[in-house]
C-alpha cells in the first residue's frame, strides 16, 4: 500500500498544481470570497479524486530546474483554463459597469467581494446573474469534466503555449468583448434616444431646464430598460457560456502534447 501512494506522489502533485492554477481563475473558484485556505482544500480534494484516473508521466525531470519549469507549466495552463471561463464573467461585468455609467450609478461604487475591487451595483447584478445561470447549465460540472478531460489531451509534462492556444485565447477575448456590448446595447440606444428627444425638447422649450429633467428620467428608463432585459441578458448569458465551454472542449480534444 505504501509503495503505490509513493508511486502516485508525483501524479498526484502535478495534477494538485494544474488543479490549483483552475481554482486561482475560474468561475466560483476564484472568487476572493473564497479564503485561501478553503481554494487549497478543495484543490486538494479534486487532485485527490482525479489522481487515480490520470496516467503518470512519461519521464520525470531529471534536474530540480526542469522540475519547477514543469509545475509551473501545469500552474499555468490550469490558470489559463479558468481564465478563458472567466472571460465570460469579465464581460458581464464590464456590461454592468458601461450601464450602471449610462445610468448615473457609478458613483455609488461598493466593494465587490469577488474580485477584491471597487464595482457599481449594476455591474454587481450582471455578475451574480451569470454565476446564477453558470449554476443552473450545470457549468461547475462541466468545469470538473474539463479539467478531467485536459489530462487526456494535454498528459502531464507536456504542456506548452503554441499558436493555436494563443488563437483561442483571442478568440474568447473577442466573444467576451462582443458579449459586452451586447449586453450594454439596450442601455446605449435608450440613454441616445432620451438625450435626443432632450435635445429637442430643450430647444423647442427653453423653459425646461433639461438637464434636471434628464438627471431623473434617464436612471428610471434604464432601470426599467435593465428590468425588462433580464430575459433576454440571461440567455444571452447562457448561449455565450456554453458556447465558450464547447470550445475550449473542443480546443482541449483538438490538441497533442507540446513538449516543453
Amino acid at each position: 500500500m505504501d509503495n503505490r501512494v509513493l508511486e502516485q506522489l508525483p501524479t498526484f502533485v502535478l495534477v494538485f498544481f494544474r488543479v490549483a492554477g483552475l481554482a486561482l481563475t475560474a468561475p466560483l473558484l476564484g472568487s476572493a470570497i473564497l479564503p485561501r485556505q478553503i481554494k487549497v482544500l478543495l484543490a486538494l480534494i479534486l487532485a485527490l479524486g482525479l489522481t487515480p484516473g490520470v496516467a503518470g508521466p512519461v519521464a520525470m525531470p531529471h534536474s530540480a530546474w526542469e522540475l519547477s519549469l514543469g509545475i509551473g507549466g501545469e500552474l499555468v495552463f490550469g490558470a489559463a483554463m479558468g481564465l478563458c471561463l472567466n472571460l465570460v464573467f469579465i464581460a458581464v461585468a464590464w456590461a454592468g459597469q458601461f450601464v450602471g455609467q449610462q445610468l448615473g450609478l457609478n458613483l455609488g461604487e461598493v466593494f465587490d467581494p469577488a474580485t477584491g475591487t471597487g464595482g457599481s451595483v449594476v455591474g454587481d447584478l450582471y455578475f451574480l446573474l451569470a454565476m446564477v445561470v453558470f449554476l443552473i447549465i450545470r457549468g461547475h460540472h462541466l468545469m470538473i469534466a474539463g479539467i478531467r478531460g485536459s489530462f487526456d489531451a494535454l498528459p502531464l509534462l507536456s504542456v506548452g503555449m503554441n499558436k493555436s492556444a494563443l488563437d483561442l485565447l483571442l478568440g474568447l477575448l473577442t466573444g467576451a468583448t462582443v458579449l459586452a456590448v451586447q449586453l450594454a446595447a439596450p442601455i446605449f440606444v435608450t440613454m441616445l434616444v432620451v438625450d435626443m428627444a432632450m435635445g429637442f425638447i430643450g430647444k423647442t422649450i427653453p423653459q425646461i431646464n433639461v438637464l434636471t429633467a434628464g438627471l431623473s428620467l434617464k436612471p428610471a428608463l434604464g432601470i426599467l430598460v435593465v428590468a425588462l432585459g433580464l430575459v433576454l441578458s440571461s440567455a444571452t448569458i447562457r448561449s455565450q457560456l456554453t458556447q465558450a465551454m464547447g470550445v475550449i472542449g473542443d480546443a482541449l480534444r483538438n490538441t497533442g502534447p507540446v513538449a516543453l
